[in-house]
């Protein structure tokens, strides 16, 4: 097949299309000549030439509707195409020059017209497209035109002076002010950017007058002719903004998450709203903290915490704790009744997604070696690495700021009539809570999500809704998840450390703990033994009241320790305020034991005075009795002695007894019966004594 392919003669280089192909017979017309007409060639004669074929110089034009080209082609088209009824008449002078003829009768272009359009045709690909114009050749798109003298572009109607043209020198000032201020500080805005390079211009140019300066149109211009608004944004937005806020989305959460629970994500974030506290409603508390865990494939809310503590482990361990168990216990205390139906996400994940927070310490390892739960952080400043979490927030938010007070307002609440949004406070933390739960409740069960991607074996009459996905997950994908009782999953989420064990108790963090456990095994009895030294620790940072100790390595066993007697005084403390208890403690004793080191020498010295004048008194007089008398001597010498201390110490009264008679004794005992017990008080020399002898 020949018909419309480009050849090329080896000998000559002319290109030659193929116009018609009729037996062993063809038509040739040379491509590059303006006055060319078809001629024939047998295909024999075409052969032994040995013309190469080549690609087509000349490949049909895409023209635009209703546009001048389109026009002009149907206005071509529409004039020889009568001609073209007869093809093979055309390809024979005499014939074509009597049907061009006869056409000239009954149009009003001239010859010179048709023959071109006609020639055209041939020369470029024999389809209407091949008469289009070459507009796509006219100007110059994409070049500068600097080598000029004058302003291109319309003429000034109100400006005064002619301007000046952008020329070399011109471009490369406004270069210079785009690429060294515009675009290395993102609070620039365009105008600045133009007066910078006006004062580069005014700086090269020192005689231009302020008739001949570069307006921003010709900036604006250039500008946009030589800066793609793309890599713009990307250069000057930072590159962590731009990869969580502006970078193309080629993908969705739910694509690679295979069913419920196959990857949770947790959050946190401080409410807009204040809050009263319950004993006191005209006491402000602050803003709540809240924190939401997430299923992604389902998008449902599979746990949460409200509460005062500010974001850390201890309280996204509540929402955890919270997000593997059953939630109807957790809703009947705050007065909703729901059955598992309404809320059925409990048990353990595969996978938990979480920032790098509370959840990238040691603390966060229980999830992985206890659970068997893989934990991923996202990166830095990458909220849109857990989005679904992310977004919740001002979605349930926005469900209850139109109805309660308190309402953190966009701008000062001092400028609405003098008062602060914070003294319209008006629910306290319960309260709040419930309405979260009904809220949430609502979501999960009523939500419409909006752009849920499905996958392609999830059914038509599958509503977005959270509970129904789940539902429809549980039955086709993953199956029930891992069950998990809360108090357990509470006690494993607990952060740990290493306490020591003592006669004492079992001591953590400078607090003394006992347990029936450990006392029943003997480990504080006071004898030798072989107590373990070092054991495991898992404690709630908000009550030093209890902490669980872990006598083994199983996810199941724990024991509870009390806070010992030796301990009281932390008894309904924080393990914060406890330690900050001990330090002030430890900072009293450090003080006392440096005045103690200060004062033992001078006490010390005295001691060495007193014995030294007790040995120099001793050495003056000498004892004439020989030694085993003074031994034999001791029990009389106590006596003495003792009659001595008595008078010296004994109380001595200068006022005389004003009774006349002594006071009437009363016996406890009968006469009749005489008691041999004397009510002295005992005399102990006789003991003391019987050691001395």
């Amino acid at each position: 097949m020949l018909l419309n392919r480009v050849f090329q003669d080896p000998s000559t280089g002319k290109r030659y299309r193929v116009v018609l192909e009729h037996l062993s017979d063809l038509m040739l017309i040379d491509v590059d000549s303006d006055k060319a007409w078809p001629f024939p060639i047998s295909e024999e004669e075409f052969r032994s030439v040995g013309y190469d074929s080549i690609s087509d110089p000349y490949p049909i034009p895409s023209v635009e509707d209703d546009s001048i080209g389109a026009k002009r082609r149907d206005e071509a088209w529409a004039t020889i195409s009568p001609l073209l009824e007869h093809y093979q008449s055309l390809l024979v002078k005499n014939e074509r020059n009597r049907l061009i003829k006869e056409l000239l009768k009954s149009t009003d272009k001239p010859r010179l017209y048709i023959t071109r359009q006609l020639r055209r045709y041939w020369q470029r690909g024999m389809a209407p497209n091949a008469l289009a114009p070459d507009y796509h050749k006219c100007g110059a798109k994409g070049r500068p035109r600097r080598e000029v003298e004058q302003k291109v572009g319309p003429k000034r109607s109100v400006t005064p002076g002619v301007g000046v043209p952008v020329t070399e020198e011109v471009s490369e000032l406004f270069q210079m002010a785009l690429d060294g201020f515009y675009l290395t500080n993102e609070k620039v805005p365009l105008v600045a950017a133009k007066d910078k390079a006006v004062g580069l211009f005014k700086a090269r140019y020192p005689s231009a007058t302020e008739k001949s300066m570069p307006t921003m149109r010709q900036f604006r211009y250039f500008y946009e002719t030589n800066y793609r608004k793309s890599d713009v944004v990307r250069t000057r937005t930072p590159s962590r903004i731009y990869q969580k806020d502006k970078r193309a989305l080629t993908s969705t959460s739910g694509n690679l998450n295979f069913g419920p629970g196959a990857r949770y994500e947790i959050d946190a974030t401080i409410a807009d709203l204040y809050l009263v506290a319950e004993d006191d409603p005209a006491l402000i508390i602050g803003r709540p903290v809240l924190y939401f865990v997430k299923d992604v494939f389902s998008r449902m809310v599979v746990g949460m915490y409200v509460g005062l503590e500010n974001p850390s482990w201890v309280a996204a361990m509540v929402a955890l704790s919270n997000a593997f168990s059953d939630k109807t216990t957790y809703c009947r205390g705050y007065g909703i009744n729901i059955s598992t139906e309404d809320w059925p996400s409990f048990g353990l994940p595969a996978s938990i997604m979480a920032d790098r927070g509370e959840l990238l310490y040691k603390q966060a390892d229980v999830l992985v070696n206890r659970f068997n739960i893989q934990l991923s952080n996202s990166r830095a400043y990458r909220g849109d690495d857990k989005a679904i979490c992310e977004r919740f927030f001002n979605t349930i938010q926005s469900k209850f700021r139109p109805y309660v007070g308190g309402v953190v307002e966009p701008v000062n609440g001092k400028k609405r009539a003098g008062k602060r949004y914070e003294l319209d406070a008006e629910l306290n933390l319960s309260d709040f809570t419930q309405m979260l739960i009904n809220l949430v409740i609502i979501y999960n069960t009523q939500h419409v999500v909006e752009g849920y991607d499905f996958a392609p074996d999830m059914p038509t009459d599958l509503p977005a809704v959270p509970r129904e996905i789940w539902n429809w997950g549980i039955q086709n994908r993953t199956g029930q998840l891992r069950f998990c009782e809360e108090d357990l999953a509470r006690i494993n989420l607990l952060p740990y450390e290493i306490g020591t064990v003592s006669q004492v108790g079992i001591n953590f963090k400078g607090l003394v703990y006992t347990c029936q456990e450990a006392l029943a095994q003997g480990w504080f009895d006071r004898i030798r033994q072989n107590r373990p030294s070092k054991v495991d620790i898992a404690f709630d940072p908000r009550r030093t009241d209890s902490v669980y100790l872990r006598p083994d390595s199983k996810f199941e066993n724990y024991w509870v320790c009390e806070l010992s007697d030796r301990s009281r005084r932390y008894k309904g403390m924080s393990f914060v305020e406890a330690a900050g208890i001990l330090k002030e403690m430890n900072r009293t004793k450090a003080t006392a034991k440096q005045e103690e080191d200060y004062q033992k020498p001078d006490a010390l010295s005295a001691v060495e005075e007193i014995v030294a004048t007790a040995k120099k008194r001793q050495e003056t007089s000498k004892p004439s009795a020989t030694d085993t008398e003074r031994l034999r001597g001791i029990r009389q010498n106590r006596a003495m002695e003792k009659d001595t201390e008595r008078n010296r110490s004994g109380i001595k009264s200068n006022k005389q007894s004003t009774r006349d008679r002594p006071a009437d004794v009363v016996p406890f005992r009968s006469n009749k019966t005489q008691s041999s017990e004397s009510i002295d008080y005992p005399d102990l020399d006789e003991f003391l004594g019987d050691d001395d002898d």
